[in-house]
């Protein structure tokens, strides 16, 4: 008896004594400013739960987990935004859409916000990205700060009747909401994408030119992202959906590969912090929708978010903090030796992923969509008995315990002058959800009536985003907060 209780209390004391001195690891020095090239990584519509490394026990992703065990992953990250313009225009600016601004595909990002690629360029830094689909595009202007932008789409992402191949259209944007519209409708039928080796194929070209050091390189890849077929019924293009995913998901994969393995090949992946992220999840199924974009669930909402870093991450690390997207500029920016700017709204990860943040249950993230303020997400309601078609406009705040959501009808935001929404629709139609994440992670059973201290608290958490919301706009005046940013960075005197 007392043999075995000395033996289990020297486990006892050496598990203590192993998570003390984790806890007590010095941290590594900071790298010096410019020694670190960057490379963010992006693939489209990718569900963390469909990655090996997450547990998905399908088909396996042998690359990306590979880089999950060569560095960070979180088990618990999310996008502000649940569909590809305006979530990546927070990961570029570390700021939530209700601060950058950009809310829609009818607008493009402000001049003035400071992006990730501006604060390296700054510092010196080439900066250059290979984009696999329109969404995130020069029209839209997300070459912000980038020495090299290449954007060589040549593949549809919506199959017509006649299934025949188009002219290839240059980036465009337009004021008039009417000729975005159709131009966007033009584009997703003509070159909306190119194939996700192609984006490997000409970004392992740059890196072979040997790029001037440190170099910034984003590569947004179209991944699982559903290819649209418009021949097929809506049932069946669900099921093409669902059928497609996984095997879009291991062409990424070997994309991811490839890339990586240039990396090593030309002798940079030591000094070189690897970022890979998704834009966006994908519901296949999940609340009976197929899709992204609409709803705010963790179907879409959720992302995964691996980092690696040699000598400066420990390999093989698993942190379950709450991380958002916003997140990704102030940590690569502490990662590779600069402060962020002030007035972000995320915040470092850097902390967390070393073991020495506490502050999760702190943690909170504001989470929106207007894609569903557009014609063609239009829901029908019933006034006087007579059908309506409206949007909605989707807000929300997440927690690690919560997610709170306000589903309000509103008029089309893709037309210029829409009719107004009757008053007896928003308010009868005007939906708040609670889900309980902790218990309920499948959001089965909404329960805002069941916690009103609860409800109450997020309600005014979400009350608060709002109050400090810019309104959408594709131009709009520095205001002072991001002159003073662009003083910072020596871009105004």
């Amino acid at each position: 008896m007392n043999g075995r209780l000395g033996r289990a209390g020297a486990l006892a004391a050496f598990a203590c004594g192993a998570l003390l001195a984790a806890a007590c690891k010095t941290p590594p020095p900071p790298p010096t400013p410019g020694s670190v090239n960057v490379l963010l990584v992006t693939v489209d519509t990718l569900r963390p739960d469909r990655l090996s490394c997450y547990g998905y026990k399908g088909r396996a992703t042998p690359n990306i987990d590979r880089l999950a065990a060569a560095g960070v992953l979180f088990e618990n990250a999310y996008c502000d935004v649940p569909w590809t313009t305006p979530s990546m225009a927070s990961v570029h600016t570390g700021l939530y859409a209700i601060h950058h601004g950009l809310k829609s595909s009818f607008q493009q990002l402000d001049d003035a916000n400071v992006t990730l690629a501006e604060v390296l360029k700054s510092k010196g830094y080439t900066t250059a990205a290979f984009i696999g689909s329109f969404p995130v595009d020069s029209s839209f202007k997300f070459n912000q700060g980038f020495d090299v932008f290449d954007e060589e789409f040549d593949t549809p992402s919506v199959v017509d009747q006649d299934g025949k191949p188009k002219e290839r259209i240059r980036p465009e944007f337009h004021e008039s909401l009417e000729d975005q519209r159709l131009f966007q409708f033009r584009k997703a039928h003509a070159d909306a994408f190119r194939e996700d080796t192609k984006v490997s194929d000409a970004s392992i070209e740059w890196l072979k030119q040997k790029p001037k050091r440190p170099f910034f390189l984003w590569v947004h890849y179209f991944g699982p992202h559903e290819r649209h077929d418009a021949r097929l019924s809506f049932m069946d293009a669900n099921a093409k959906m669902v059928d497609e995913y996984d095997p879009l998901l291991a062409k990424s994969d070997v994309a991811v590969g490839r890339l990586l393995d240039a990396l090593a090949e030309f002798g940079l992946d030591a000094n070189t912090l690897v970022i890979l992220h998704a834009d966006h999840g994908q519901s296949l199924g999940e609340q009976y929708y197929f899709g992204h974009g609409v709803f705010l669930y963790d179907a879409t909402l959720r992302i995964p978010l691996l980092i690696r870093f040699p000598g400066q991450i420990d390999a093989g690390t698993r942190v379950s903090t709450m991380a958002r997207n916003v997140d990704i500029l102030p940590t690569v920016l502490e990662l590779a030796g600069y402060g962020a700017p002030d007035g972000l709204d995320g915040r470092s990860l850097v902390a967390a992923l070393r073991g020495r943040d506490n502050t999760n249950d702190r943690v909170a993230m504001y989470c929106e969509t207007y894609l569903s303020a557009t014609e063609g997400f239009a829901e029908e309601v019933r006034v006087d008995g007579k059908p309506l078609r409206v949007g909605f406009v989707r807000r929300g705040v997440r927690t690690p315990d919560w997610l709170y959501v306000v589903n309000e009808p509103a008029p089309f935001i893709d037309y210029s002058n829409p009719p107004p929404v009757p008053a007896s629709v928003v308010s009868g139609y005007r939906k708040e959800e609670l889900f309980d994440m902790r218990n309920d992670p499948a959001q089965a059973a909404n329960i805002i009536g069941n916690q009103p201290a609860a409800a109450a608290g997020l309600r005014r958490k979400l009350a608060a985003y709002l109050e400090t919301s810019r309104p959408p706009s594709a131009h709009r005046e520095l205001d002072a907060a991001a002159k003073e940013r662009l003083r910072s960075l020596g871009y105004m005197e």
